[in-house]
């Protein structure tokens, strides 16, 4: 089987944009082109509109009762955005509900988590390490339930300032 007619100039994997899907939507629904016909006008593969068109059909009603069916760029880049919110890295701290409490405690106690970090690192009751910075994120996140406010410096990052202030003293 020769593959010459291979019709795409995209990467592959490369996904489907927003303003792809606009275009799409247009010309399945006013145009009434075919997945073949936009695949060729987007320089995509007919089986990728195809995939597309099918997950985005929708049924709507006509004035006379008549069932028209439709693609609908706003539900597909709906469900697009989030599977997106899957992605990353894993919670390191995962179910372990015990490092949870006694990095919130810590932190209520007023330490600091860079000493948080320090602390798990050399205590022998919990099996992973936490960098102090892993910390910060999960309080932002929301995935520790303590609040910045709560700690004794909120911020990681040294100001322009401070930093400017070290290097005087150094």
């Amino acid at each position: 089987m020769c593959q010459d007619n291979y019709n795409t100039n995209e990467n592959k994997g490369e996904h489907l944009k927003w303003e792809d899907r606009k275009v799409i939507e247009h010309l399945y629904n006013q145009q009434n082109k075919s997945p073949k016909e936009i695949a060729q006008e987007l320089g995509r593969h007919r089986t990728t509109i195809s995939r597309e068109v099918k997950k985005g059909k929708i049924e709507l009603l006509n004035w006379d009762y008549t069932i028209r069916i439709e693609y609908d760029a706003l539900k597909v880049q709906k469900v697009y955005d989030q599977n997106a919110t899957a992605k990353g890295a894993k919670i390191k701290i995962g179910k372990d509900h015990r490092l949870a409490e006694f990095i919130e405690e810590k932190i209520k106690d007023k330490y600091s988590p860079e000493v948080i970090a320090d602390m798990i690192k050399n205590s022998e009751d919990f099996e992973i390490e936490l960098h102090w910075k892993t910390i910060y994120n999960y309080i932002d996140k929301g995935i520790l339930f303590v609040s910045r406010e709560e700690l004794t410096y909120g911020n990681y990052k040294k100001s322009k300032k401070t930093k400017k202030k070290e290097k005087e003293y150094n």
